[in-house]
């Protein structure tokens, strides 16, 4: 087995390798990192679990930046639309919702990528060995379970099921990154009076830079949701809300923007 997994993503750039037989597992207890892997010539995914939040990294992709919606199916799966985010031109990207991205590979198959590339599309397909275990593992050390269900238990995008915003969250800038902007995706649960709490961190762009703290902070103090429809008569209790929240530096003032722009309704009064 190979032991880049534990080194990260700058060996999954660089390390070319044929098909495996399994994805490659490797554990780095002083980083609390866990990470499951494979290669091939000038490409490679890995799903990993690093300070208790998950991520799924695809290298060799055709350069881009920012949100990258990327069209892909694996196996006999259904076809899927996924969020990635890139940072400058880069040829790597980080599923915004990994857990639900790495339950969706963990079956293996033929993995077909669409990857926009300036004004066309380029495909990209590689056979990727079944996973459980690997990836299992990868779960286990995030507290979750990879059962045969968990790519519908976990979101795949932003998620409001019939509510809408009563007071927004908008987060502080951390003060302890360099970063010049991210994203972090957050999934709560709603409480009867529309309170957001027990908000987990799905993942968060850079690494280790601070925005999902950031993010669950603004959640749990200002977030608040209420119905769509003000006469239904359904509790909100229990619930779950699932969106995502871009930070962004204007000029050279540490100022935050609220979160990215979702399909769940804004009150309008």
């Amino acid at each position: 087995m190979k032991r880049f997994a534990l080194i990260g993503l700058s060996l999954l750039i660089a390390s070319p390798a044929t098909a495996q037989d399994d994805w490659d597992l490797g554990r780095d207890p002083e980083r609390k990192l866990t990470i499951a892997a494979v290669t091939y010539d000038n490409f490679g995914v890995a799903v990993r679990c690093m300070d208790d939040v998950m991520s799924v990294v695809v290298s060799g992709l055709p350069p881009g930046r920012g949100i990258r919606s990327i069209r892909h199916r694996i196996g006999d799966q259904p076809e899927a639309t996924g969020r990635w985010v890139s940072a400058g031109e880069g040829a790597v990207a980080f599923s915004v919702w990994p857990a639900s991205t790495a339950a969706y590979l963990s079956g293996g198959g033929r993995w077909v990528l669409e990857v926009p590339d300036g004004d066309r599309l380029r495909r990209i397909s590689v056979d990727l060995p079944a996973s459980t275990s690997a990836i299992g593992a990868v779960f286990t050390a995030c507290g979750r379970t990879l059962s045969p269900t968990s790519q519908d238990d976990e979101p795949s995008q932003d998620s409001f099921a019939g509510l809408r915003w009563s007071s927004m969250p908008t987060p502080e800038y951390p003060d302890r990154t360099n970063a010049g902007g991210g994203l972090a995706a957050l999934t709560c649960t709603v409480g009867a009076r529309g309170n957001l709490r027990a908000c987990r961190i799905e993942s968060e762009f850079p690494d280790g830079a601070g925005f999902g703290r950031a993010a669950v902070a603004a959640a749990h103090r200002r977030g608040r949701v209420e119905p769509v429809d003000p006469g239904t008569t359904r509790t909100m209790e229990g619930l779950t809300v699932a969106y995502t929240a871009r930070f962004n530096l204007i000029d050279d003032f540490r100022e935050p923007l609220p979160p990215i722009a979702t399909r769940l309704p804004l009150r309008t009064d």
